[in-house]
């Protein structure tokens, strides 16, 4: 495109993808795990303690994991778009239908469907496989930064779900976070997404039409990409599939519990409360900086060995966590670095090996049947976590155990066979 004697490039419309995906990342990841601690201190109030509102969010995780199954078929029929548009409006609506909750039963009932429906439609899968659809080559830098939406919905929706809270309530805090559902995801989904490249005319990567003299020669690349792609009744049967599920789950479970009980430890240790909050904030901070700087290496790297780097970081940052004094502002500040940056890396890690296994076709399905194995470790892991500290008076045993399993994971990863690196293309002239 040429005005006034310039050459303007056109954007390429993946990395507006990305941008959608970033904000339904930061939406969904900050309202359904970083403000649901700021929500629990009401809704245990007002519903009868905090085991029974546990109990409803752990049903929240399984429903919107049995979801995934179905939700994965979708998207790689349809594509995100549609699937995003419904989700937006059932967590929404299940938002409003939370701020008149009167009973425990209404509670689990809003949170186990319309919550946990709409949580998966605008989620990481069909966000995931949007971005695997549109990026082959820079797919590591473009889920980094789609992926940055997660950490950034904690820095952004925690103190907003509080100082809601704080000045209207819990429930009218509820419809107006539902409201800003809507309102967010909503206009770039209808704007912005779409399925693949092909719909626009484009290719992958934002790759230019081939200038040889076989018009099929630029599009060869990208051929072979779509014809490994494997079908999701065979992915199941591979043990890459079991190898990737057991990795990311042993480290989800260990992250979930770390992060959920890491103001609640802080506390126990003597912190102010205001300060393990801020603690969490910057954890979260640091987990933007790890997004995309994990995203940019799996494009340079063996995956495999940056996933297992990825996970002995996370192991040596809950050692300090176990280890160092928490009146020591030094090792403090060396785990919110050393751990934040490394659990960063975890859903781009995930999302980026899926695609590189398995391929981008059938992405959705794939990553939907995976979903259940990796939230039931979570739903095992962080009420065990709980356990260990009633029973014990401490966290020390979950967090021995959270450290075992991150280097369990990182033997697991490196077993895993990738395919051969597609060949760069030649240089044009």
């Amino acid at each position: 495109m040429r005005r006034g004697g310039l050459t303007f490039r056109r954007i390429y419309h993946g990395w507006w993808i990305v941008l959608v995906a970033f904000v339904c990342h930061a939406v969904n990841t900050g309202l359904i795990f970083y403000a649901w601690s700021v929500f629990l201190t009401p809704l245990a109030a007002a519903f009868g303690g905090r085991g029974r509102v546990a109990g409803a969010y752990a049903l929240m995780q399984l429903a919107s994991a049995a979801y995934g199954i179905a939700v994965g078929r979708v998207v790689d029929r349809r594509g995100a778009r549609p699937v995003e548009i419904a989700g937006a409006v059932s967590l929404a609506t299940g938002f409003l239908l939370l701020s008149r909750v009167r009973s425990l039963p209404a509670l689990y009932g809003c949170l186990a469907v319309p919550v946990a429906l709409g949580s998966t439609c605008i989620g990481g899968l069909p966000n995931n496989a949007a971005v695997a659809r549109w990026f082959v080559r820079k797919r590591g830098r473009a889920l980094g930064l789609a992926t940055a939406g997660i950490s950034a919905g904690g820095i952004l929706f925690a103190p907003l779900a509080q100082f809601l809270i704080e000045r209207v309530g819990w429930r009218r805090a509820y419809a107006l976070l539902g409201l800003t559902v809507a309102g967010l995801v909503l206009p770039p989904v209808l704007g912005l997404m779409r399925r693949d490249p092909a719909d626009l005319g484009l290719m992958p990567d934002g790759e230019p039409p081939p200038s040889s003299g076989d018009p099929r020669a630029g599009l060869a690349l990208f051929e072979r990409e779509r014809e490994r792609s494997v079908r999701p009744q065979v992915a199941v049967r591979q043990a890459n599939f079991w190898l990737l599920a057991a990795a990311f789950g042993l480290t989800m479970a260990g992250l979930s519990s770390v992060l959920l009980y890491q103001i609640p430890l802080l506390r126990d240790r003597g912190m102010p409360a205001d300060r393990a909050a801020l603690v969490l904030g910057a954890t979260a901070a640091m987990g933007v900086v790890g997004k995309l700087g994990f995203g940019a290496l799996l494009d340079r790297f063996d995956q495999r060995r940056v996933a297992a780097t990825c996970f002995c970081l996370q192991a040596a940052g809950v050692l300090l966590l176990w280890l160092g004094p928490t009146h020591s502002p030094l090792l403090l500040a060396c785990y919110v670095v050393l751990y934040g940056y490394a659990m960063g890396g975890n859903a781009t890690l995930q999302a980026s090996l899926v695609g590189e296994a398995f391929g981008r076709l059938h992405y959705g399905a794939i990553a939907g049947r995976m979903a259940p194995l990796v939230v039931l470790s979570q739903a095992i892991g962080v009420p065990a976590t709980g356990f260990v500290r009633d029973l014990t008076g401490r966290y020390d045993a979950a967090l021995a155990l959270v450290v075992a399993a991150a280097l369990a994971a990182t033997a697991i990863v490196l077993r895993v066979q990738l395919p051969s690196r597609l060949q760069e293309p030649p240089a044009s002239t």
